[in-house]
């Protein structure tokens, strides 16, 4: 398995293991967001950015197809999972 494949799928686990994880953050008035799921994303981001970076080195600076738009999905699903931890409940 090549490197960038590996950092995708751990992206791609990070962004599933905050379905089943929380820890909610008191904001004060009854709002909360949740500090966990965004701290799993946050390391999430940073795998795909390696993953990103090896599948780029790996075919001579461009990444191939498939990984193109396996991060573009991935990068999409973090996104939505992040604005839905960060927005205050």
């Amino acid at each position: 398995m090549p490197a960038s494949a590996l950092h995708l799928l751990i992206a791609l686990a990070l962004a599933g293991l905050t379905r089943l994880v929380a820890y909610p953050l008191d904001l004060g008035g009854g709002r909360h967001i949740d500090a966990l799921d965004a701290f799993l994303l946050m390391f999430a981001l940073v795998n795909l950015r390696l993953g990103w970076s090896a599948a780029s080195a790996e075919h001579g600076g461009r990444a191939p197809a498939w990984f193109v738009v396996a991060a573009l999905l991935a990068a999409a699903g973090i996104t939505f999972a992040m604005m839905s931890a960060l927005t205050p409940a």
